[in-house]
């Protein structure tokens, strides 16, 4: 398992979003795709990449099946379209959320990044992780006590919503506190367990990066 640095993988996202917003043919853009399921996979992220695979080909299946016409109203073919394209984004972007925010905030340190712009996102990217679980626990909660029901949509929405509105603002206020506890605002220099540092390997991913995203765009001209 490879471990890079938050910089190497911000740049594999750039590019991933850049692509994605380029490629039009199916070929290439499924070739992209393939390529970020190894880079995701060998940072030791199967499970999360397996999920979004299943997705993408479900999705896929569905523009094959209905022959880019998708279907109606309900299932137009620019949702599926724009549905797949934004996995493939969140593909590149697991690497970033698994990041420690410890780590994070110590590379935003040294990339010179005002804590004004760093400490929302830390605490962003650590309050969906937390608030997921806690939505599953009230899905499961709700199962128990046979609240969830299709016959009463909008009463179940509320049984869901309304919890998750209180947990979350509860999480959001537990996160700030744990925060500042361990001195996430104090001023000063900012340590981290992991060495920071942009390793040889890191070069090589961003050069075998810039080197596929020219490669696509050739593709994408050429065939």
């Amino acid at each position: 398992m490879m471990h890079l640095d938050l910089r190497s993988k911000l740049v594999v996202f750039l590019s991933t979003v850049f692509l994605v917003s380029v490629l039009s043919k199916d070929t290439v853009f499924f070739l992209l795709a393939a390529i970020l399921v190894i880079y995701v996979s060998l940072q030791g992220y199967s499970k999360s990449t397996i999920k979004l695979i299943i997705a993408m080909g479900v999705l896929s299946f569905l523009r094959f099946v209905s022959n880019g016409e998708g279907f109606g109203i309900l299932i137009p073919d620019m949702f599926l379209f724009m549905v797949i394209r934004t996995l493939v984004i969140v593909l590149s972007v697991i690497p970033i959320l698994k990041t420690p925010p410890g780590e994070i905030m110590a590379i935003m340190k040294k990339m010179k990044i005002h804590r004004n712009v760093a400490l929302p996102l830390i605490f962003m990217m650590r309050f969906f992780p937390v608030v997921k679980s806690e939505f599953k626990e009230i899905i499961d909660s709700l199962r128990l006590r046979g609240l969830i029901s299709i016959k009463k949509p909008f009463l179940t929405m509320e049984y869901l919503f309304v919890p998750m509105m209180f947990s979350s603002s509860k999480i959001a206020e537990e996160l700030a506190a744990a925060s500042e506890v361990r001195g996430i605002s104090a001023s000063g220099k900012h340590s981290s367990r992991r060495e920071i540092k942009f390793r040889n390997l890191d070069v090589i991913v961003c050069l075998i990066t810039i080197f596929i995203t020219m490669s696509m765009i050739f593709l994408e001209r050429s065939y």
